[in-house]
């Protein structure tokens, strides 16, 4: 019995196709502005257009999708453009409290938000947004039904369970047999029909005129056919690629890490020969670049991304009798860090997360890589 040709026997054969070979073309909406993805052009063909849409964004009619840290907002350029963004982070850093955070801001500014969630169930999503909508209580007593938090939000806080109905947000958990990287393409193309762009004069779509948000969390849990992670991982990945450019969509897919890089996320990295190494290598401090590449199997999708967003976290400080780590008053002390952007530069921002939301210190600190 033969063996199944894999990518690199395809491609050695000269019969491989590409990442996205195997997965049907969507229909999208086109306009005069649109040109077929792969074409080559005259600089002509496509020159009206692209101005036309540096004018509206200039003008504001054309925005990127809001984000509720003013201190991340503005190294991004106002907010997340429609591309590929991949989100790192460790087991517990609050990864999907970030993403559901930024989500929400999303959805309060009318942004369709749809959230995959993958090692989530619909109950636990939805109690983490009625936590992040009060303020009041940990999401896990939401959850575990604990009879303060859910005597406050149904006596008290309703008006939160209302104002979540209301919003533009669509969740999707994975079923039993797990979640096809394939699905992201007909996720994205419904999406698009519920929540279609502005018709101009001419009865054509504006193009950017409303982008909506995917949130895949995570990537490290899609299935397929492939046998290997990481080619299911680069092909959810290029899905998210195509989806954003030819429907002017923001993708953000999250991504665990490695175990050996754990240490570098918790300011605790070391060198080869086991020393601690300079401050200029703390979190805050240097290049972030140096941070990309740390997604476990996702470390090419993090070169080929629009956008890397890093999430790492101060260690808590020790008692100095005991030895015992304090939880800080204001939270953990926790850094993102924009290790790549396309269009402007890597930076740090500094962060606070008490488990239940992000927040900005009184005096954040931001620095790019101009700096350093």
């Amino acid at each position: 019995m033969s063996k199944a040709k894999d990518d690199n026997d395809l491609l050695k054969a000269g019969e491989y196709g590409g990442p996205m070979a195997d997965i049907e073309p969507m229909l999208v909406p086109t306009d005069d502005s649109m040109v077929n993805q792969g074409a080559r052009v005259d600089i002509g063909e496509v020159l009206d257009a692209a101005l036309a849409r540096m004018k509206r964004r200039y003008e504001g009619a054309e925005v990127p999708i809001p984000v509720p840290w003013p201190s991340i907002a503005e190294p991004l350029g106002g907010g997340l453009w429609p591309g590929l963004h991949v989100l790192v982070g460790n087991t517990g850093s609050g990864k999907s409290q970030f993403a559901l955070q930024l989500s929400l801001e999303a959805a309060r500014k009318a942004v369709p938000v749809l959230y995959i969630g993958l090692e989530l169930d619909y109950i636990g999503l939805v109690a983490r947004l009625l936590s992040l909508l009060t303020l009041r209580h940990k999401w896990s007593d939401l959850y575990l039904g604990k009879a303060n938090a859910i005597t406050d939000l149904l006596e008290l806080n309703f008006a939160a369970v209302e104002q979540l109905r209301s919003l533009p947000v669509q969740i999707q958990v994975a079923p039993p047999n797990g979640w096809d990287y394939s699905n992201l393409l007909a996720a994205a193309q419904g999406l698009r029909k519920q929540f279609p762009e502005k018709i101009g004069d001419e009865g054509k779509p504006i193009r950017g005129s409303r982008p909506f948000l995917i949130v895949l969390d995570f990537l490290q849990l899609v299935s397929g056919d492939e046998r290997e992670l990481r080619e299911r991982i680069g092909k959810a990945a290029y899905a998210g690629r195509m989806i954003a450019r030819e429907m002017d969509a923001a993708v953000l897919l999250i991504s665990s890490t490695a175990r050996e890089n754990y240490g570098t996320l918790e300011n605790q990295p070391r060198t080869k020969n086991g020393d601690v190494p300079k401050i200029k290598d703390a979190l805050g401090r240097g290049s972030p670049t140096r941070l990309v590449g740390l997604g476990k199997e996702s470390g090419e999708i993090e070169f080929a991304a629009d956008t890397v967003l890093v999430l790492a976290r101060e260690p808590w400080p020790e008692d100095a009798e005991t030895g015992k780590p304090i939880p800080p008053t204001d939270g953990t002390h926790c850094w993102l860090a924009i290790a790549k952007i396309r269009a402007g530069l890597p930076s740090w921002a500094e962060l606070r997360f008490d488990g239940k939301r992000f927040s900005e210190p009184v005096a954040s600190v931001t620095h790019d890589a101009s700096e350093f």
